[in-house]
């Protein structure tokens, strides 16, 4: 019997440490932060009245502009929003605007706790579709992301990944037979860069044969020489005995030697 109550009284105070363990948990989570809820509600609120009552062109101006200047506006109206934060939910909103359609009515809030900060998701109702907007605040209340996301039935979220799955194929499938193509192009470098070297080669000039020395010019053959003296002594002679008379009356003239080239011309 002792021996079953001390169990009995083991496994009670086993379970006051647990329950004990669990409560300090929960405090410590709920020390971790505070916010008011209606607060939060307003300025949820606030961004979806801003959306409606703005035109196209309003909303671009917000979603565009500067953070410095964003920021400015916001300290000098006293708004809970980074400026990253505030830009973006109208940058989200004016993409999503079509998808959407007009504003019908809010259907709710919910929000979540994690340590250092706080989210709120306000339900919408619009005429194309339902949509959440959730913001993130920190400890400060001061919202850090304003995020829209409108609500897709099946069918929609299907298509769109079917769209999604056609495109990222056919981007591969393209690229994949532009790399082929390129691939099959280099076999015709090799023929290009023959065809180019045989071009250049029947541009270049033959060279010429070298000119075969001109030759020695051939000396005329010399003639021979005759003594004048003798040759007028033989003339003479030749005359007076075919005469029969002396040589005293004759007068003989020098005997120049005709050039060959007037002989040729006459």
């Amino acid at each position: 019997m002792k021996q079953k109550l001390r169990k009995i009284l083991a496994l009670l105070v086993l379970s006051v440490s647990v329950l004990g363990l669990t409560a300090c948990g929960s405090a410590n989570d709920s020390e971790t932060i505070e916010y008011d809820s209606a607060y939060l509600q307003s300025v949820s609120d606030f961004l979806i009245g801003s959306w409606n009552g703005l035109s196209e062109a309003d909303l671009d101006t917000y979603a565009t502009m500067d953070e410095e200047d964003a920021q400015s506006m916001l300290d000098s109206y006293g708004l809970p929003f980074t400026a990253e934060a505030f830009t973006t939910a109208f940058a989200g909103y004016e993409g999503s605007m079509e998808e959407l359609g007009a504003y019908v009515s809010t259907d709710g809030y919910e929000f979540e706790t994690k340590k250092d900060e706080v989210i709120l998701i306000t339900h919408l109702t619009y005429e194309q579709r339902k949509a959440d907007l959730e913001i993130v605040f920190n400890k400060k209340s001061v919202a850090q992301s304003v995020t829209v996301n409108p609500e897709y039935s099946l069918g929609e979220i299907l298509a769109k990944a079917g769209m999604n799955t056609l495109l990222g194929m056919g981007t591969v499938f393209a690229v994949l037979i532009l790399i082929s193509l390129v691939i099959y192009c280099f076999n015709f470098i090799p023929n290009i860069q023959a065809k180019f070297g045989k071009k250049k080669e029947e541009k270049a000039p033959a060279a010429k044969p070298a000119a075969a020395p001109a030759a020695a010019p051939v000396a005329a053959p010399a003639e021979p020489t005759v003594d004048e003296g003798e040759l007028v002594a033989a003339i003479t002679a030749a005359i007076c005995a075919y005469t029969g008379s002396s040589s005293d009356g004759f007068v003989v003239r020098s005997i120049r030697r005709a050039d060959s080239a007037t002989w040729k011309r006459v």
